[in-house]
C-alpha cells in the first residue's frame, strides 16, 4: 500500500450511510447508444465527503453530474436506474432541474468566476432565485464560509477575475454556498491549483462538512485519502464485443480502500499498478 495519510480511524466495514442523502440504484448512462457508465450503486451520506477516484475516462465526472442533472444539458445524454435524493427520485417526471441544482450546488474544475465584482459573483445567485433578506449580510456570510472574507473584504467591488487561483475557486464555492444548497458536487477543484491553494480548499472541505454534504472527483489519491470519509473506485471495462465502459469497482470507508481492498483492481490502482 503506498504511502498516505487517511483520514480519521478504521471502522467497523459498511456501505450503508447511516443518514442516506444520495442512494444510487442501477444508475447506467448513455451519450445516444454508448453506455459511458454501468450498474453504478451507492450511497452518499449526510454531511460526509465522498470521493471518487480512478482512471481517466471510467465514469467518475458522468456520475457526478448525474446528482445534479448537469447531464441533461448535454444532447443524447440519458441516465437510467434511480437516484434517490432523500426520499425524491431526482430524475421523476414532475422533478424540476433547475431547483435540483439550487439544492445540489457544483463547483468545476477550473475556476469559473463572472466577469463582474466579487460582490456581485455572490450575489447573483440569491438575487435569481428571488431570496429575500440583507444582500450585504448574505455575501458575507458565504465569503466566510468560504474562508474568503478577510482577503477580500476591503475590495468586494473589485473585479473577482483579478484574484488568485486559489482565490477565485474559493470564491466559486462560497458562490454555490450563497443560495444555501445542502449538496456541493466538485469536480477535480484542486488540478489547477498550487500546493498552498489545494491545501487551503481540502482545509475548508471539511469546515464545511458541518453544514454539507460534498461528493467529490479527484484524481489524486492522497487528496481522497486526507479528505473523505467514504471513497468509491471506478475503473473502466471492455465488454464482450469490445466496448469500454465505466464501472464501480469499489465503495467503502476511505480507510479500508487504502490499507485493506476487498477487490484486486483497486488494490492495483492504489498501489500505482495501472492508472
Amino acid at each position: 500500500m503506498p504511502n498516505v495519510n487517511v483520514r480519521g480511524p478504521e471502522v467497523p466495514r459498511t456501505i450503508e450511510a447511516l443518514d442516506p442523502v444520495f442512494t444510487v440504484s442501477n444508475l447506467s448512462v448513455f451519450y445516444g447508444d454508448y453506455e459511458a457508465v454501468r450498474g453504478v450503486n451507492l450511497t452518499i451520506g449526510n454531511r460526509e465527503i465522498t470521493a471518487m477516484i480512478g482512471p481517466s475516462g471510467c465514469g467518475k465526472s458522468t456520475v457526478l453530474r448525474c446528482f445534479n442533472r448537469m447531464n441533461d444539458l448535454i444532447p443524447g445524454a440519458r441516465a437510467v436506474g434511480e437516484i434517490m435524493y432523500h426520499d425524491e427520485n431526482l430524475y421523476g417526471d414532475h422533478v424540476d432541474p433547475i431547483e435540483v441544482r439550487r439544492r445540489i450546488g457544483m463547483v468545476f474544475q477550473k475556476p469559473n468566476p463572472f466577469p463582474k465584482s466579487i460582490y456581485d459573483n455572490i450575489a447573483y445567485g440569491p438575487r435569481v432565485n428571488g431570496v429575500k433578506g440583507n444582500m450585504d449580510e448574505i455575501v458575507e456570510e458565504a465569503l466566510t464560509k468560504a474562508a474568503l472574507w478577510d482577503e477580500v473584504k476591503d475590495k468586494i467591488k473589485q473585479n473577482a477575475l483579478s484574484l488568485s487561483g486559489g482565490q477565485q475557486q474559493r470564491l466559486c464555492i462560497a458562490r454555490a454556498i450563497a443560495v444555501k444548497p445542502d449538496v456541493i458536487l466538485m469536480d477535480e477543484p484542486c488540478s489547477a491549483l498550487d500546493p498552498i491553494a489545494t491545501t487551503k480548499i481540502e482545509d475548508l472541505m471539511q469546515e464545511l462538512t458541518r453544514d454539507y454534504t460534498i461528493v467529490i472527483v479527484t484524481h489524486n489519491m492522497q487528496q481522497a485519502a486526507r479528505v473523505s470519509d467514504r471513497t468509491a473506485f471506478f475503473t473502466a471495462e471492455v465488454d464482450e464485443a469490445g466496448v469500454r465502459h465505466g464501472r464501480l469497482v469499489e465503495f467503502d470507508e476511505t480507510s479500508r480502500i487504502f490499507t485493506n481492498p476487498t477487490d484486486k483492481r483497486t488494490e492495483d490502482y492504489i498501489t500505482g499498478r495501472f492508472g
